[in-house]
Order: C-alpha cells, then sequence, then structure tokens
C-alpha cells in the first residue's frame, strides 16, 4: 500500500439508517465503499467477488451472522481484514470478534472519530501485513500484487491494487486485451481481471509460474499431467487440478517447464527433510 492510497471496503448492516451513518463516515474518511449487504451469506459472496481491503460488519444480520459469515469466508483461505460494529454489548460477542482476528469493535452509536481511529488501525494492519510477505521468501508466502478498475458504490471508476496469493494462482491468461487470473479458495475457482500486463505479472511471480506459451502463465504446483499436442506437432497439453480447461504448453517455453518442475522437487525435499 502506498503512502496515502485510499482503502476499499465492503459494509454488512441491516439497518438503513446505520449503513447511510457508516457510508458517510467512509466518504469523510476517503474509505471507497465497493458495495453494501444486509445479510451474512451476501458478505460471504460479495467478498470473494470484490475482495475488498476492509470488512465493516454488523453481527445481527439476515440468516447469519456476521462473525458467522467471516469465519466462513477465513474457512475459504481469505485472510480478511475485520472491523465489527454493534449495538450488543454482551462480552461474548467481544471474545468472538476476536476470535475471527477482527482489528476493532466499535460499539453503536458509532462517532466520527472512533471511525477515524478504527480505519487509521485498519491501515498500519495492512501496511504491515504487506511489508511483512516477501519479494524474496518462501515462494508461498508471496503476495503478487496486481491493478484493477473496479466501479464503487456510486458507479465511479476507481483504480486500486490487489494482492494475490501466489500459491492459489493456478494460471493467468491474456485474452485479446484482458489479463485474468484464475485462482483457488480451496472450495472453488475464481477468476479476477486485472488491468497489468502479462509481462508484469511475470516479473512480478517465481519460477513456480511459469509462461507456458505466449499468452498465458501457469503455476508448476496445478499441473496434473502433460501429454503430446495431437494438433501441434512439437507442443503439450497440460492438464491441471480443479479446472476443466487445458493449457498449451509451446516447444519454445518447454525450458521454463523444466526449471519449474526441477525448483518445485527442490522445494519440495526441502521440505520433506524438515518434517522427518
Amino acid at each position: 500500500m502506498n503512502h496515502g492510497e485510499q482503502l476499499t471496503a465492503l459494509i454488512a448492516e441491516d439497518d438503513f439508517a446505520q449503513k447511510q451513518l457508516l457510508i458517510r463516515f467512509a466518504e469523510e474518511h476517503h474509505l471507497i465503499v465497493l458495495d453494501t449487504v444486509s445479510s451474512g451469506s451476501k458478505l460471504v459472496d460479495k467478498y470473494v467477488e470484490l475482495q475488498p481491503d476492509l470488512i465493516l460488519t454488523d453481527i445481527n444480520l439476515d440468516d447469519i451472522s456476521g462473525l458467522k459469515a467471516c469465519r466462513l469466508i477465513k474457512a475459504k483461505g481469505y485472510d480478511p481484514c475485520i472491523i465489527v460494529v454493534t449495538a450488543l454489548t454482551d462480552m461474548k460477542y467481544a471474545e468472538e470478534s476476536f476470535e475471527i482476528d477482527s482489528l476493532s469493535l466499535m460499539l453503536k452509536p458509532v462517532t466520527s472519530e472512533r471511525f477515524k481511529k478504527s480505519l487509521e488501525k485498519a491501515k498500519k494492519h495492512l501496511m504491515q501485513k504487506r511489508k511483512q510477505s516477501p519479494a524474496a521468501g518462501s515462494n508461498d508466502e508471496r503476495l503478487i500484487r496486481c491493478k484493477q478498475k473496479i466501479c464503487d458504490l456510486d458507479g465511479r471508476n476507481i483504480q486500486r491494487e490487489l494482492y494475490v496469493k501466489e500459491e492459489k494462482i493456478v494460471y493467468i491468461s491474456k485474452d485479446y486485451k484482458q489479463i485474468s487470473i484464475k485462482w483457488t479458495d480451496s472450495n472453488s475457482v475464481q477468476t479476477i481481471h486485472t488491468s497489468s500486463t502479462l509481462k508484469e505479472l511475470n516479473a512480478a511471480t517465481s519460477p513456480l509460474l511459469f509462461q507456458c506459451n505466449k499468452s498465458q502463465l501457469v503455476n508448476v504446483r496445478y499441473i496434473q499431467k502433460i501429454c503430446a499436442d495431437l494438433i501441434t506437432p512439437g507442443n503439450y497439453e497440460i492438464l491441471l487440478h480443479g479446472v476443466p480447461e487445458s493449457l498449451t504448453l509451446s516447444r519454445s517455453c518447454f525450458g521454463h517447464f523444466e526449471q519449474a518442475r526441477k525448483l518445485m522437487a527442490e522445494e519440495k525435499g526441502i521440505h520433506d527433510a524438515v518434517l522427518r
């Protein structure tokens, strides 16, 4: 996160007046609201779709609670930045909010000053989190930064930075001018559209996520099988775990695959040695 960068948020609140108050405070403190929801199930779905920097959630929502929704999001493999907003003063809710690693618990009626303090805490947390994700460290810990154009609550176009764990990326594909990232949240495969170029993403990722042809990068971790391409002699077909489509490994990129396979074997050998 760059200094002065605006954060994006998803607000989960079933009371209209409280929702409008949170939106007003967000605008006052330059927080971009991507959307609002009133149910816990919608909170889960919208978080997966939009991947905001921050969740602002009430506890009592339609169908399932905000706390349960956040647990479901974390169970999918996400690590959301959470601020809980509630009128409930029972200590068990405070304990539950800390169990989901919420950064703050704001009691209603929320004031602009209290909102500002919680937001500053969230900014510091996100900055520290991104600093701790090394460019040169374990490839499983690497966060890949990509640019994305998205609309806010008022339909205005914004440019933001999105971070995806390299280990979760299955493949990256260029179709005309659009770049898509296919990644897994352990339960399903999701798609992110990015305005970053294939060249930028190739430079940001480790050799484990290699270029298999002129328009695609593939993560060697998800390769199930490689066989001869029956259409183009000399090329290969890549079958992947978790996705029905196959990719092409061109002759000119076969060396990238060999490098990625060797690196994965070396890392697996080190990991196995540690376990013994």
